[in-house]
């Protein structure tokens, strides 16, 4: 759990030093004014600092036997929901702000009454996200803890 903490105070203090004027309306929505306001050219788009929502929809992780042996890849589904924070590319698409990628930083704990956190880096495009993370289960090796997660998310 310290470790846990340690890693989510790194990113925050890396986060609030980047471009504070990203941050200006964390809580509101984007617009289209946003977007030609802030952006540099009209139609290349604005990045902002967002909240995001996460559900990971297949988590991918390395399979070990009791002797530490490889023994495969293990698939779970819709096994962790949680939050985080977006770096999110907006630009305008008929009228209305769209955002079409951005990198996340996500929070999220197990859906089957585990009560470990997972901390993971994603990439999404519309929506879909894909990105490695690290599971803090106690007494399990470095190794086992790592997994792959295919995420849909939701900017707010």
């Amino acid at each position: 759990m310290k470790k846990a903490l340690l890693i989510i105070a790194v990113l925050c203090v890396t986060l609030v030093s980047v471009d504070a004027q990203k941050w200006d309306g964390f809580f509101k929505p984007v617009t289209v004014d946003r977007i030609t306001t802030d952006g540099a050219k009209e139609g290349v788009g604005t990045w902002f600092f967002r909240p995001t929502a996460s559900i990971a929809a297949t988590v991918f992780t390395l399979g070990y036997n009791e002797d530490g042996t490889f023994d495969g890849i293990n698939a779970s589904f819709i096994s962790k929901t949680g939050v985080g924070i977006s770096y999110a590319h907006f630009v305008e698409a008929d009228g209305e702000a769209v955002n079409n990628y951005s990198i996340n930083g996500v929070i999220m704990t197990p859906t089957d009454g585990n009560a470990n956190l997972t901390l993971g880096i994603t990439v999404s495009a519309y929506n879909f996200s894909i990105g490695p993370a690290y599971d803090f289960v106690k007494g399990k090796p470095f190794k086992e803890n790592v997994l792959l997660m295919f995420n849909t998310q939701i900017l707010f």
